[in-house]
């Protein structure tokens, strides 16, 4: 069977490999512009706690590049993403784009519920975010390949060297 005079297999393959390339660009771009997500003015630190309570919940999913659900695991952006929209606010799905949400913070001002960022090494231009737990300056993240979604100090070596900031989405 041909479909628009391609071969029904290759056709299927071509639809599969699109839609893989869109849900799979989530962590690991260059910053290229501001996003249009603003600062949410949901108000109060119940909504932070409950980010960081819906966050925590995560802990132990699997990594999976390109993922954005508990069911099939998180990329670092992926779990960003799914947690604010859990609560009714709209983060872009993509950690280059995450590097413009809200507004920025001051590492010595981050509150529980902001989103934290780093540049990985070896990545180029890539980025890695996660959420700002406030349990002893720890944030929720899902790390990479083989890992699962854990919270971590952002006290480490690794993390201290690599941070380059953080953006709050709740007021």
């Amino acid at each position: 069977m041909r479909i628009w005079g391609v071969e029904k297999n290759r056709f299927l393959r071509l639809v599969f490999f699109l839609c893989a390339a869109v849900l799979i660009s989530g962590c690991g771009k260059k910053v290229i512009g501001p996003s249009s997500a603003g600062t949410v003015s949901s108000g109060s630190t119940a909504v932070k706690r409950s980010v960081v309570r819906v966050a925590r919940a995560q802990i132990g999913k699997p990594y999976k590049w390109g993922g954005a659900s508990p069911k099939e695991g998180f990329d670092c952006s992926g779990l960003v993403w799914w947690v604010y929209r859990r609560h009714g606010i709209d983060v872009p799905r993509v950690s280059w784009q995450q590097k413009n949400a809200g507004k920025p913070v001051h590492r010595s001002r981050i509150q529980a519920g902001d989103i934290v960022l780093f540049r990985i090494p070896g990545g180029g231009k890539s980025l890695h975010t996660g959420i700002y737990s406030g349990n002893g300056h720890s944030f929720i993240h899902s790390p990479k390949s083989g890992h699962h979604v854990r919270e971590e100090s952002m006290e480490k070596n690794y993390w201290r060297k690599y941070y380059i900031g953080a953006r709050r989405v709740i007021k």
